[in-house]
């Protein structure tokens, strides 16, 4: 990854100039400064290895897909955006073995399962998560349809009526089921009530925090250990969950991981740590070196059970978004607005603010941006989900506020947190 980095990509030269990349060893990143999602977006040009790459190539590539659906950009690069914890847009862009090493990692513990259960059994894989394909959790299950190990049978976006995802469930009865730990809870309580009736072998959950309150709910509800992931749209699937072992182990064959505190000093096993510094190995297109995570974390002391492999980490429980609930008991996830916010170039950072009979959206931008088809386009989507009439205002703003102990943008405020 460095030797690529340092002679095809003019940024990542100049900060690798004093390292020797065939001796370089994991210790001796230290030596090399960090790297943030603004300086991804402010230096994307010079950064990406591949000279023909873009911003404004990648951009249009996405307004394409935006309209006329999955494509490769170039033939060969997957491309995706995050407004991740910080609030910051970004986009990024996977090379296919890069993608291959992401949907491998994310599937290990299925893998297992389905060899230690005795034999090949039959997979109707179903995925309850991003409907837009610039997100992973869209892309990933198309780009590898074709796959009985890596594909999906049916998609249902979470921006959906929670009364036609269970329908379509009904229909189609998986036996592999993923959902973010919002919706996977939700689902959870159609079964209690007696309108889902699948009973899939296995539950994954990933994209938002799974707490130990609504994992308990899950699995009461199904019967099964609900499996979990941390990833990130630009690094793939940093750990994953295991039967039998607590928290998540790290895939440390894709990325070097370093626990760090506020000043990017290491942290010990034991201790939680103020961001992670990864170094993604597995995409050399669009390399990154000690890139910072605003995640808390904590590497777990305690010896790893075989056979898994990996250090351990507790469960990640910062990010936690899930939905916002209305009158009329509407729930709206909150995919319906990250989608067709993360979708606009324009758009920097936001924030969502809920309203009782919608929401006020504050938007800093680069460049000038249609509010009322944004404002439309929203209003479709909740009333499509049940709302009645409702109301949506977007404002471009200069700056917005940002919470003072973390430095960090809070993207969705729902009534409950602003009456308290």
């Amino acid at each position: 990854m460095l030797r690529t980095a340092r002679e095809r990509s003019p940024w990542h030269a100049k900060r690798l100039v004093d390292v020797d990349v065939d001796a370089v060893t994991g210790e001796d990143l230290a030596g090399i400064p960090s790297m943030t999602k603004t300086d991804v977006m402010e230096h994307w040009d010079e950064m990406v290895a591949d000279r023909r790459l873009t911003l404004e190539l990648a951009e249009a590539h996405l307004e394409r897909v935006a309209s006329e659906g999955p494509a490769y950009l170039l033939g060969e690069y997957q491309v995706v955006t995050t407004g991740g914890s910080s609030g910051r847009r970004g986009v990024f862009v996977w090379d296919f073995e890069g993608w291959l090493g992401f949907a491998l990692a994310r599937e290990r513990p299925t893998f297992w399962l389905r060899r230690n259960a005795g034999g090949d059994r039959e997979v109707r894989r179903a995925f309850v998560a991003a409907a837009h394909s610039t997100h992973p959790t869209a892309i990933l299950p198309r780009t590898f349809a074709g796959s009985p190990q890596l594909g999906v049978g049916r998609s249902f976006p979470v921006t959906l009526p929670l009364a036609e995802i269970v329908a379509g469930l009904n229909r189609f009865d998986p036996t592999d089921l993923f959902a973010y730990p919002s919706m996977m809870h939700r689902l959870a309580g159609e079964v209690r009530q007696g309108r889902l009736s699948i009973s899939p072998c296995e539950l994954n959950c990933g994209a938002e925090p799974l707490l130990p309150d609504a994992r308990a709910e899950i699995e009461a509800a199904f019967g099964r250990p609900v499996m979990n992931l941390y990833a990130a749209a630009e690094i793939g699937v940093i750990a994953r969950s295991f039967p039998g072992s607590a928290g998540l182990h790290l895939n440390e064959d894709i990325a070097v991981y370093e626990p760090v505190d506020a000043e990017s000093r290491p942290v010990a096993a034991g201790a939680t740590a103020d961001k992670l510094l990864v170094t993604n190995v597995i995409n050399h297109t669009l390399p990154l070196i000690r890139y910072e995570l605003a995640d808390e974390l904590t590497v777990l002391a305690e010896p790893n059970p075989g056979p898994w492999t990996g250090r351990r980490i507790a469960d990640i429980e910062g990010r936690v978004e899930g939905s916002f609930a209305y009158d009329g008991d509407v729930e709206v996830h909150l995919h319906l607005f990250r989608s067709a916010l993360g979708r606009r170039r324009q758009v920097l950072e936001y924030q969502v603010r809920q309203t009782p009979a919608g929401a006020d959206i504050a938007v800093r931008t680069s460049a000038r941006l249609d509010t009322d088809t944004l404002t439309r386009e929203l209003v479709d989507a909740l009333t499509e989900v049940g709302m009645a009439r409702p109301q949506v205002s977007v404002v471009e703003v200069q700056e917005i506020e940002r919470t003072r102990s973390t430095g960090k943008l809070r993207r969705f405020i729902a009534l409950a947190s602003q009456r308290d």
